[in-house]
């Protein structure tokens, strides 16, 4: 009888729960498509670094599940409040409270277990289309396959009886406290106004605007202060301050702007802006607290989806700056490090090394160079931190010969100097420092010779080319006489890429070995650019595609949320509608009317977190601006995020806006 019951009952919902499954059906079949690209094979294959992503995708799905849970708590207490009346008839009727409450259960059992059969199918399609996505992105084939491990699925179905186990109970309990009062008036019980007095309200939005400014800008200077250990601290505070923030704007800015509207006559009585005002000020003073859970999502999803563009850039361009060519050896000598013991030993190495290159591949260029220094500081003493993260110093050389060859060999064009010229090139992290160089344009001496500067640049500069100095002076080849090895260096482009497996053969040669002081060392001096590539794009797959599936599992929650929200006053509205249609309002105008008020449900938790996402973009940029490329630019960045979150975003509006005229027009 009651199965009976709840499945005709589901028939008849169906249409109220339609975006509810939508995004169920959304979230279970994202679980199951990152689950299957992280246990598959063919992609744990391709690195030796892959086997992590499964664990970063387990982490990042058991938050899923807790946000799932919540969403699919809400919507059953939403329902449960909509249905109300219908409970209370059947307890009048006689029906026992334990009777009615499983007659729930089992319907919303049948909808989370017809979502969860759709997003297998539907999660096998995603699942191979981003495993296409990683295979390309290591160049490597994919076949199309329809079947899975079993691994997968358990772990799938894990995470579906969790939540609906969660879910399930609440609701459960949630039914024992009713009385059949209570049921029969839920549905018009509403959150009483927080802000009785105007005065209170009004003083405690500017204190949440302070805080928010506050935190946004602790936010901002922790990166400024990044080598100091209460960074961490900063960052927190700022964080905590943040999340009260988004919560107490959004509890007051919607009384603040429908104050704003009451005192000027002229805006709240022209067109229909006093019904939409209404409207909306019935909606933010009833749903406060989840349109503050709501901002509070769309805020993370937009830092999350801008952090994962910063990271691929970042990681893409670590490539570029540690493994400019396909094979550098480096640390073959160095006559400037007296401490050091083994130093001729390991030279020998380098050339095990150097031999076993030319023996096994084929060479198309190469370039034996030299980093050199006087262990003087002309250059150095205008550039600030420069001896921490390895850099050294002091001032170290390049003859110019080989930095043009370097150049060429990355295909970039050579420069020109003067017998009394030098030239400075270096990274972003030097870059003000290198301005400031140029805008005192200081002579040097070197050898005897003064040299006067002929320019700087941070275009393309390798770090790699000098194991890590942040900056190099570019000299004349007859100036470089009677000056000190730093380290030598030999670079080496192959006819083929090399793989992540060149470097595993190379390592097997053995580590460099010495001693400085009383400390022991073992290091590997050859850089693979093929391990570098594999190792990276590993970690851009396991940190993009985290990033992103929390983005895009955020933007459905909040969407079906404002969606079910707004669509439930499509049936209270139906009355006023109809009463303005009776009074010679034209469709075009109630229509428009229609989306002036979803527009408002939708528009209203967006603003701030558009806000505090484009603020908190410099502050990321901050953080990443030393390992992100020169074409990296964080307001386009920003710009693609707020964009792409809108078009999800639009689809859940033009979906509302279109189900809403409907129910209006029946």
């Amino acid at each position: 009888m009651l199965s009976k019951l709840a499945i005709r009952n589901v028939k008849r919902s169906l249409k109220d729960y339609i975006i509810y499954i939508t995004t169920v059906v959304m979230a279970f079949s994202l679980m199951f498509a990152f689950n299957f690209v992280s246990f598959s094979s063919d992609i744990i294959e391709l690195s030796e670094m892959m086997e992590n992503l499964k664990y970063a995708i387990i982490f990042v799905s058991c938050i899923i599940v807790f946000v799932i849970a919540w969403l699919i708590n809400y919507t059953m207490k939403f329902m449960f409040s909509k249905r109300s009346k219908e409970f209370g008839t059947y307890m009048i009727l006689g029906i026992e409270k334990k009777e009615i409450n499983h007659l729930f259960l089992i319907e919303n059992l049948i909808l989370g277990f017809i979502s969860f059969l759709i997003s297998f199918f539907i999660g096998i399609i995603l699942g191979n289309l981003f495993s296409a996505i990683v295979m390309r992105l290591f160049e490597m084939p994919y076949q199309i396959s329809l079947s899975t491990s079993l691994t997968p699925v358990l772990l799938s179905f894990l995470y579906f009886v969790l939540i609906y186990t969660f879910t399930l109970f609440r609701s459960s309990r949630r039914m024992k406290k009713m009385k059949i009062h209570d049921l029969l008036y839920l549905e018009q019980k509403n959150e009483e106004k927080i802000w009785k007095k105007k005065k209170y309200r009004n003083i405690l939005f500017i204190i949440f605007v302070i805080l928010g400014i506050t935190g946004l800008y602790l936010c901002d200077h922790a990166f400024v202060i990044s080598d100091d250990p209460s960074m961490v601290g900063y960052l927190g505070i700022s964080i905590l301050l943040l999340i009260i923030s988004i919560y107490g704007i959004t509890f007051t800015l919607g009384d603040f702007i429908l104050a704003f509207i009451n005192k000027r006559k002229k805006i709240k009585y022209s067109k229909d802006n006093l019904f939409v005002a209404k409207n909306f000020e019935a909606k933010s003073r009833t749903i406060g607290f989840t349109l503050g859970t709501l901002s509070l999502l769309i805020t993370l999803t937009l830092v999350c989806m801008n952090m994962s563009f910063v990271m691929k850039d970042a990681f893409e361009n670590n490539v570029e700056q540690q493994a400019p060519y396909d094979i550098l050896v480096e640390g073959m000598y160095s006559d400037v490090e007296e401490s050091w013991t083994g130093r001729q030993d390991n030279r020998k190495k380098a050339w095990e090394y150097i031999d076993y290159i030319h023996k096994n591949y084929e060479i198309e260029e190469e370039l034996h160079y030299q980093i050199l220094t006087l262990k003087d500081h002309q250059v150095a003493k205008h550039i600030k931190n420069i001896g921490n993260n390895g850099f050294y110093d002091y001032d170290t050389y390049l003859k110019v010969s080989d930095y043009n060859k370097l150049l060429e060999m990355l295909g970039e064009k050579p420069i020109h100097l003067k017998e009394n010229e030098y030239f400075v090139t270096g990274d972003k992290t030097v870059k003000k420092y290198l301005k400031e160089i140029s805008q005192e344009n200081e002579d040097i001496t070197i050898n005897g010779k003064r040299l006067s500067l002929k320019s700087t640049t941070t275009e393309n500069f390798r770090l790699g080319w000098s194991t890590g100095n942040s900056f190099l002076i570019v000299i004349p080849d007859s100036i470089a006489k009677n000056m000190q090895i730093v380290t030598e260096l030999y670079a080496f482009d192959t006819k083929e890429e090399t793989k992540e497996l060149d470097n595993t053969k190379l390592e097997k040669l053995g580590y460099y070995e010495y001693k400085d002081g009383d400390s022991y060392f073992a290091y590997f001096p050859v850089t693979v650019r093929g391990y570098y590539e594999s190792s990276n794009k590993t970690a851009m797959t396991i940190f993009s595609f985290s990033l992103l599936y929390i983005s895009f599992i955020f933007i459905a929650v909040v969407g079906t949320i404002l969606s079910i929200q707004t669509l439930s006053d499509s049936n209270k509205n139906k009355y006023q509608y109809k009463l303005l249609k009776k009074l010679g309002v034209e469709d075009s105008k109630i229509k428009k009317t229609i989306r002036k008020q979803i527009t408002a449900n939708f528009l209203f938790p967006v603003i701030y977190p558009f806000i505090i996402s484009v603020v908190t973009a410099f502050s990321i940029n901050r953080l990443f601006y030393a390992v992100t490329s020169a074409s990296m630019n964080y307001l386009v960045t920003i710009l693609i995020t707020i964009g792409i979150f809108l078009a999800i975003y639009g689809i859940y509006y033009i979906a509302t806006y279109i189900t809403f005229k409907n129910n209006i027009e029946e």
